[in-house]
């Protein structure tokens, strides 16, 4: 937005007698360029009208323009959804607290008063609550719902779509979007027997060594895996058409391909617009983003999503401690080599201190920024289920 207009907006707004829709003053909008800069966000930190103003306000004076917001991590629904719980307890005691409130729909209109879009995010297939046992059998991986069964997948997609039919959200974010291991469940040992005439229970303790069960095991959760990606795809495009569907990997990590995570395949048939990369490291393995981008045929499509923290200790006690703003200003300038058309994006907002905003406000992102996008071109038909 130039000055000329946001002195308009101001004008007018004054001129009504009150303020209708809050106006940010950020740093120099004398200069302004188009770089996507995203912020994720996995608490619930946003839930009262108070946390989501702040929220807003901190990720704006930092220099983001995109929030990635967690509205499904396994646990319950961030919204009044009629398919799922509530996420935590603290959003059942504000629901009979304050009928009608709806922290969603809150958080966005004050992202909108900050010139911010909203991604909602979605852990697909991460089951953190005991819950919807139709959708998790004896044996499934732990903490997974189980993607080989189709009312899971159904269920996944309608959840999805319940969301985004209700806010006017500019993209969503895919995360978890793999089978979370290898199921032992009877179900899935009879759906692998009959899809490839193969013993699951075998090939499971042989992948190892074995290219031919690799494959088949591999092939067997991608289907499963890329039933939720093409329908998901399809059904937001068809419904929103200019909305922005991303999704977080490790494209170069060759383990989660045994999980069903096709990532590079969904980027280049355009099913996904945006692949961000999770490299939390301290120093990213900068030389191997540029050669993946470099065999990808949307190579836009590749954005690094750095991390801003640090652990002080191993194993299942660790604790993760705030980086310091300097480095992550850093990390941020070095991504954007390779991120290119897509921009930048950051994990994670818990912790994010006023160092970080204060670095990044005053280096990296000291000229602001409209969010821009690299989407597939393709059109996508409607998806059908079966």
């Amino acid at each position: 937005m130039d000055i000329s207009r946001r002195n308009f907006i101001k004008f007018a707004v004054l001129c009504a007698g009150s303020v209708l829709l809050p106006v940010y003053d950020g740093p120099g909008f004398a200069e302004e360029t188009y770089e996507s800069r995203a912020m994720f966000d996995e608490s619930l930190n946003w839930i009262t009208p108070q946390a989501a103003e702040k929220m807003c306000d901190r990720i704006k004076r930092a220099g983001f323009n995109v929030l990635m917001p967690s509205v499904w991590h396994g646990r319950g629904t961030s919204w009044p959804s009629s398919m799922a719980p509530w996420d935590s307890d603290r959003l059942v005691d504000m629901a009979k607290s304050r009928p009608g409130y709806d922290p969603l729909d809150n958080l966005i209109k004050a992202a909108r008063r900050h010139e911010i879009e909203v991604h909602p995010l979605f852990t697909v297939a991460l089951r953190q609550r005991e819950f919807f046992p139709q959708f998790c059998d004896r044996g499934t991986p732990k903490e997974a719902f189980e993607v080989h069964r189709p009312e899971f997948r159904d269920f996944i997609c309608d959840l999805i779509l319940e969301c985004i039919s209700r806010y006017p959200v500019q993209g969503i974010n895919l995360d978890y979007i793999r089978a979370m291991g290898i199921s032992q469940s009877q179900y899935c040992i009879d759906d692998y027997r009959k899809e490839t005439q193969r013993n699951l229970v075998v090939d499971r303790t042989i992948y190892g060594v074995s290219r031919d069960a690799r494959e088949a095991i591999a092939e067997w959760q991608g289907k499963a895996v890329g039933d939720i990606v093409r329908r998901v795809s399809a059904a937001v495009r068809q419904m929103k058409k200019n909305m922005v569907i991303s999704m977080c990997a490790s494209p170069t990590n060759p383990e989660l391909s045994i999980e069903g995570q096709d990532t590079l395949r969904w980027i280049d048939s355009e099913l996904i617009d945006v692949l961000y990369c999770m490299e939390y490291s301290e120093h990213p393995d900068w030389e191997r983003l540029k050669a993946l981008k470099a065999q990808m045929k949307r190579p836009q499509a590749l954005t690094v999503l750095c991390g801003n923290f640090d652990f002080v200790s191993t194993g299942p006690n660790r604790k993760a401690i705030a980086r310091d703003g300097k480095e992550v200003a850093s990390l941020m300038a070095q991504s954007r080599v390779i991120g290119g058309d897509d921009g930048v994006a950051l994990y994670l907002y818990n912790l994010f201190t006023d160092d970080q905003m204060e670095q990044l406000r005053s280096t990296t992102f000291s000229t602001p920024a409209r969010p821009r996008w690299s989407r597939a071109t393709v059109e996508v038909k409607a998806f059908e289920k079966g």
